[in-house]
């Protein structure tokens, strides 16, 4: 008989997708839906109970299309059968894109290099894309303007003022005002020339709650006219509180997260 409190730990990372109109954000709360529920769920009835670390904890509506959960097993778990298992269990709305081994220890927020947001805006946004994107004029921001245009010069230059390292507090949620210092990497928009939409790329090594969603509000401030083109510079420099737009929990998708090479063997498609 195998003694399995001598096993060592295996560390496992889950790459999954989801709709988060569909749930109350990711962090399990009593009664109400969310992505861990659903998830720790999902692989309690594939046999694994195991304490979970996510790489972004998204807010209420965010969507993801390469968020990464990670957890320590002592079984050997096979990351195809796996995966098919979770989406077998788990609810409309998440989907496992895939299982990974790590080669050794790993935590999914610790050990991320660095972490992709995008976030469409539209004025208006197109209908197909009612619940993934901000949609103006919006009755709770810039409702007196009838016919909204957003200027994709004024919103670069806005953003642009976000990229390097800065103390991030006044755009923190209210509290919190520790570990505020951040580094984001890029600030892009992305128009498209078929419609008004826009879509507003930020990627750093972590962010503070709230952080992208005040920035992107504030450079749509910015871009219609209702706060200075230096807004994000002045803010960073003054570090004062945000009392501004904060974009809606639904146009933000969290992309993409990056780990160091090696970190995590490549599944069998990637492999061929």
């Amino acid at each position: 008989m195998v003694n399995l409190a001598r096993v060592q730990r295996r560390f496992y990372a889950v790459e999954i997708a989801y709709e988060g109109g569909r749930f109350r954000g990711f962090q399990r709360q009593p009664g109400l839906p969310t992505i861990q529920g659903a998830l720790e769920e999902a692989l309690a009835a594939a046999g694994v109970r195991a304490p979970l670390a996510v790489a972004a904890r998204t807010d209420a509506g965010v969507h993801a299309l390469g968020q990464v959960v990670s957890f320590a097993a002592r079984a050997d778990l096979h990351p195809d059968t796996l995966r098919r298992a979770l989406n077998a269990a788990l609810p409309e709305g998440i989907v496992a894109l895939a299982v990974r081994r790590a080669t050794g220890p790993f935590h999914a927020r610790a050990d991320a290099l660095s972490r992709t947001y995008v976030y469409l805006v539209g004025a208006p946004a197109p209908t197909a894309l009612e619940g993934f994107a901000w949609s103006l004029p919006d009755p709770r921001a810039f409702a007196d303007l009838p016919r909204p245009v957003l200027d994709p010069g004024l919103l670069r230059a806005c953003l642009a003022d976000a990229v390097g390292t800065h103390d991030f507090r006044a755009f923190a949620r209210p509290g919190e005002q520790r570990g505020t210092i951040r580094t984001v990497t890029r600030a892009e928009v992305v128009s498209a020339g078929w419609a008004p939409l826009h879509a507003l790329v930020i990627e750093g090594r972590g962010f503070l709650r709230a952080m992208v969603r005040n920035l992107v509000g504030t450079a749509v401030a910015a871009s219609v006219g209702r706060a200075p083109p230096d807004a994000i510079r002045a803010l960073l420099a003054a570090g004062a509180r945000y009392r501004g737009v904060r974009a809606p929990g639904w146009g933000l998708t969290l992309a993409r997260v990056t780990y160091p090479p090696g970190r995590l063997e490549r599944d069998a498609a990637e492999a061929r």
